[in-house]
């Protein structure tokens, strides 16, 4: 119908029909092949079965023989494993144990170098203790200067203000004497001229005046005796170059009192600077002064926590010196056992020397091991000889504790029965290698025939 609604040529349509035709006949011939494959894949699968089927049954005593040897097998098995896991635990415990020394060898280093910075942040603390004591002293010192001149030069200070009020004094009280003398002589002499006065009153007068000067010598006198006394001289002349001397003493007293101000401002600024210094010594935190108590908790705490890490090594490398130990025991015992076992005549047996190393005694555990599987594949299985393997196996497996325990009764549920086809699905089945041939091959044929159609 295609053909015939499609708008092609006769020479188009026959061609086409013709491709139809040969894939088809392709086909045809493929599945007939494989029918005859199957066919024969069948027929040899029928005279199998038919051949199995004449052979007797198993006896228990086979089957309980082969459950034996598959038990048999699957111990060999795992002493293989167990062999191996020891290899690889020694392996493995070597190289702890290299990396322990090591580790042990670099920590007395380390030991070493935190005890030297512990004696150097001692000798600092102990030069910074000393600084701060030889400073505290210097500051105490110099207070006690400090006060004591100062009480001293107070107490000067006072002495001369008070010697001075007291010639002032006495100076003010002369010169006020002199001039109210003076004065009241002036006025004397203004009220009572000379020629208005009589013989009597003259006379009068002069007894009084004469009363007068005397009274007034006298008390200059005691005025002059006491000047003489406060200025320490003997005659009047050397009063005013007493006072001349008193002046400049005290103007040089002033300078000397100016130049203790300043030393005095100087001292204080250095007592400053001294207290500021203690003050830095005592509070400023640097690593190599007043942090020492927190640089001290550190290395103490690192200390700690170096030495936990040393005990913690000490008890990773005992436990492994045990394990080690338990293993050397095991590989021992094992040389032990297979010493008297005899190599074949073709084979060199070495003389077994007692100052082997574990690797060597592993090697000849393992030689004599594969020596025993091969025997063990090679012999024939005989109820006598299952017994004494049996008893053997049984015999060693109670006697260690850390082997597995192994039952060899004979369980209806460990017995697999496999040459029972009673239920087997009598059709073929292919397998996977025949059905990714086949696909191969079908894939192939597809490509050949779309290149014929391009042609």
């Amino acid at each position: 119908m295609r053909l015939a609604n499609s708008r092609c040529t006769m020479e188009v349509a026959r061609e086409k029909l013709r491709k139809y035709v040969f894939d088809r006949v392709n086909v045809h011939n493929v599945l007939i092949h494989l029918v005859r494959r199957r066919g024969r894949k069948l027929e040899s699968m029928q005279l199998e079965l038919a051949g199995l089927k004449s052979q007797p049954d198993a006896t228990k005593e086979e089957l309980r023989l082969r459950q034996v040897i598959r038990q048999l097998e699957n111990n060999i098995e795992k002493t293989t494993i167990k062999i191996t896991t020891s290899q690889n635990i020694h392996f493995l415990y070597m190289d702890l144990l290299d990396h322990l020394k090591k580790k042990l060898a670099g920590y007395p280093t380390e030991l070493d170098k935190l005890q030297n910075l512990v004696a150097d942040y001692c000798m600092e603390l102990s030069d910074m203790t000393v600084m701060s004591k030889d400073a505290m002293m210097i500051t105490d010192e110099v207070k006690m200067n400090m006060s004591q001149g100062e009480a001293t030069f107070i107490e000067e200070r006072r002495a001369r203000e008070n010697r001075l009020n007291q010639q002032k004094k006495l100076i003010d009280k002369i010169h006020t004497k002199e001039t109210s003398e003076k004065y009241r002589r002036g006025r004397q002499d203004l009220d009572f001229p000379s020629n208005l006065m009589g013989p009597e009153t003259l006379k009068v007068k002069r007894r009084e005046a004469s009363k007068a000067d005397v009274e007034y010598q006298t008390n200059v006198t005691a005025l002059v005796e006491k000047v003489k006394t406060a200025v320490q001289c003997s005659h009047l002349w050397d009063i005013a170059g007493r006072f001349l001397a008193q002046k400049s003493t005290e103007e040089d007293l002033e300078l000397q009192m100016e130049d203790c101000e300043e030393k005095r401002a100087q001292l204080e600024a250095l007592m400053k600077k001294l207290e500021i210094e203690e003050a830095m010594l005592k509070f400023r935190q640097t690593p190599s002064s007043v942090s020492f108590k927190s640089v001290e908790k550190k290395m103490s705490d690192m200390l700690k926590e170096e030495e936990d890490r040393l005990q913690l090594a000490h008890s990773n490398m005992t436990k492994s010196q045990k394990l080690l130990l338990t293993i050397e025991t095991g590989i021992d015992n094992l040389y032990i056992r297979l010493m008297g076992i005899p190599l074949p005549t073709g084979q060199k047996e070495a003389a077994p020397s007692t100052t082997l190393d574990m690797y060597s005694k592993l090697a000849y555990c393992e030689g004599r091991l594969l020596y025993l599987a091969d025997q063990v594949q090679i012999l024939a299985g005989t109820e006598e000889v299952n017994t004494k393997v049996r008893d053997a196996l049984e015999s060693s497996t109670l006697k260690e504790k850390q082997n597995t325990r192994i039952s060899f009764e004979e369980m209806e549920e460990d017995v697999i029965e496999t040459f029972q086809f009673a239920d087997v699905d009598h059709s073929y089945v292919p397998s996977r290698a025949e059905i990714k041939k086949q696909g191969q091959r079908l894939i192939e044929e597809k490509l050949k025939v779309a290149k014929k159609k391009k042609k």
